[in-house]
């Protein structure tokens, strides 16, 4: 087996081209895992040619538990155009820093099954309104969700939008929440902003020292720099996935994320989560302000298992790691813990896990 590179983000979940791959050329997952690290080092030279280390794109693509993600809301019947995404861009580039990393994803609030009243509820619920809205149809409603931010970079937002009319408000979509689940099956990345310089797919019969704003959006009138990559490279190895619950059916946005650093990508609801006393006390002296906010302090190594084991199917897993010098694989995952009070907020912990397919085990390595 050739080296194997590690992966901060597969998107197997909104992008179908390797599941598509795997069936059409019966691949093996010893066969899948050389695709899907051939695709990494085509990333690589591609972002090569633009200036740009897939190092530079870590922050960018994985969710942290120390930082937020935001969703702008705009009402386009307070847009008096039918480009209205246009509109919004042409108001929201000039106030982003053209030092930070974001992946930056859109959608149209719409109705895929959910019904009005749910999509009502979700949005009422976690929108701090800056003006009183009139409702219509979620239809009516622009989303721009941004990765990555401060809570001084929400309030920085915020402030920039909240003259204009056609601004509704914001969410913070750091937490689980109804209206977070509904953007991530409808967002799609419109790009990845690594400081000054906006990365966007382009079409993949176009070579890739090419470069082009697939968007429109005016980037370049705004001081940004654009560049572009194939989309079969972007959609796959470089696109931002909102955290949910692994929804029955796609099982294989795990499997793939796993088979990018093993070949043997297990279900991973069949393991058991390992904690030996050991590690449970470096987190309990190391990691013991963590550990109190989360209420996880006076656990047993035994307890601490079963509630990680219990979290794990509420988010996805990233930063796929293999140490060959080892033979260790493994990835991480944010656990998002109930507040104590009900008045505050959940806690987000960062579990760095070593995968053990021969014993069906995860063995936590860190949680902070």
């Amino acid at each position: 087996m050739g080296e194997t590179k590690p992966v901060y983000t597969l998107n197997a979940r909104g992008n179908i081209f390797l599941e598509v791959m795997a069936q059409q050329f019966n691949l093996s997952t010893a066969q899948m895992r050389t695709e899907i690290q051939g695709l990494r080092e085509m990333v690589v030279d591609a972002l090569a040619l633009k200036g740009l280390k897939y190092e530079d794109f870590k922050t960018a693509l994985t969710p942290d538990q120390k930082r937020r993600e935001v969703a702008l809301v705009f009402d386009t019947q307070k847009i008096d155009s039918s480009w209205y995404g246009h509109e919004v861009w042409n108001r929201l580039i000039p106030l982003l820093d053209k030092k930070s990393k974001h992946s930056i994803l859109v959608t149209d609030y719409s109705d895929r099954g959910a019904g009005q009243e749910t999509m009502f509820d979700a949005m009422n619920s976690a929108v701090v309104f800056a003006r009183d809205v009139n409702w219509k149809h979620s239809s009516q409603f622009y989303i721009v969700y941004i990765t990555n931010v401060s809570d001084a970079t929400i309030a920085h937002f915020d402030e920039g939008l909240r003259d204009w009319e056609a601004y509704v408000g914001f969410a913070d979509t750091t937490f689980s929440s109804v209206f977070k689940l509904l953007l991530s099956m409808m967002a799609v990345n419109v790009c990845v902003k690594i400081g000054n310089v906006i990365l966007q797919g382009h079409e993949d019969d176009v070579p890739n020292d090419e470069d082009c704003n697939m968007c429109g959006y005016p980037f370049e009138e705004n001081g940004f720099v654009c560049r572009s990559i194939q989309s079969i490279l972007e959609g796959t190895m470089l696109s931002f996935k909102i955290e949910r619950p692994v929804i029955p059916g796609f099982e294989i946005d795990t499997h793939m994320s796993l088979n990018a650093v093993s070949e043997q990508p297990l279900p991973l609801d069949d393991f058991t989560v390992e904690v030996t006393e050991a590690r449970l006390g470096y987190l309990r002296t190391a990691k013991a302000g963590s550990m109190e906010r989360a209420g996880l302090q006076n656990m047993s190594a035994g307890e601490l298992a079963e509630a990680i084991k219990d979290k794990i199917a509420g988010s996805y897993i990233y930063n796929m790691v293999h140490v060959a010098e080892y033979d260790v694989t493994k990835f991480n995952i944010i656990i998002e813990v109930p507040p104590f009070a009900p008045d505050g907020k959940p806690t987000r912990l960062l579990a760095a896990l070593k995968y053990i397919p021969t014993r069906k085990t995860l063995e936590l390595i860190t949680l902070f």
